[in-house]
């Protein structure tokens, strides 16, 4: 299956249009007098449209993905290089003169691989294809951004990608070549269980470098964990996303 289909059934399955779906089937019931049915359909529905807004749900989900991996305090002597993950794009942005450039995602993952190569002097490798079969790959949309907003150089593009699984396993082509072996790994925290899982599957050991922990408020009263708002939403779906990834790849096959 190619990652076209499996980003369709995940658009479909994930919040909100899982939910939304399901209200349709239960309109569909109702207008076919299955009251019950129907009835089940749009109360079920709407209660996980309401805990999936929640803060406590979402980090429910989101904590065991982010905290598996602690920050890197320090990094391990013979460290060869850094492997930074696409996070995706911003097709035609109209500031920068019509060009793609990198999304808010890939930008946080590469503000943190510039700072770590910057304090411990590791080249960069950036990592991710065209999803979309687009004209420049995600790779090279990075690596521009690293050279001139954070003024590093990249040495090595991984620009064949359409997945982590693929990630992991075109980079680890590209290392070998290099003969590099030891890479810390950045992606953000709530991918790097994934990621990790990926890399070593293809045979690779990477030391996780996560970024971007997401927060509870805990300047907030009690209640506020379970007020629904469309940031814990997204988050919902990123975790979901992820339980998601890991057991497609598990169960069905990369």
């Amino acid at each position: 299956m190619n990652s076209e289909t499996l980003r369709t059934i995940c658009d479909i399955l994930l919040p909100p249009s899982g939910f939304i779906i399901l209200l349709a089937i239960g309109l569909f019931f109702w207008l076919i007098r299955l009251r019950k049915t129907a009835a089940f359909c749009i109360l079920f529905a709407s209660a996980l449209l309401y805990f999936a807004s929640t803060p406590f749900i979402a980090h429910k989900l989101l904590d065991p993905l982010q905290y598996q991996y602690e920050v890197l305090r320090e990094v391990p002597e013979g460290t060869q290089a850094i492997v930074v993950l696409s996070g995706g794009r911003i097709p035609i942005a109209r500031e920068y003169t019509n060009l793609d450039t990198v999304n808010a995602t890939s930008l946080e993952r590469l503000r943190y691989a510039s700072r770590l190569s910057k304090v411990h002097q590791l080249p960069i490798m950036v990592a991710g294809g065209s999803v979309n079969d687009e004209r420049q790959s995600d790779a090279s949309l990075m690596k521009k951004v690293l050279e001139t907003d954070f003024g590093v150089q990249v040495e090595w593009l991984e620009e064949k990608s359409k997945t982590t699984f693929e990630n992991a396993m075109f980079t680890k082509k590209t290392l070998k070549e290099n003969s590099v072996s030891k890479v810390l790994l950045v992606t953000h925290a709530y991918h790097m269980p994934r990621a990790v899982w990926c890399f070593e599957d293809v045979g690779l050991t990477p030391i996780p470098a996560p970024t971007i922990f997401y927060k509870r408020n805990t300047s907030a009263s009690e209640l506020y964990e379970y007020i629904p708002n469309a940031r814990a939403l997204k988050q919902t779906r990123i975790a979901m996303h992820e339980y998601l990834g890991k057991f497609w790849y598990k169960y069905v096959g990369y």
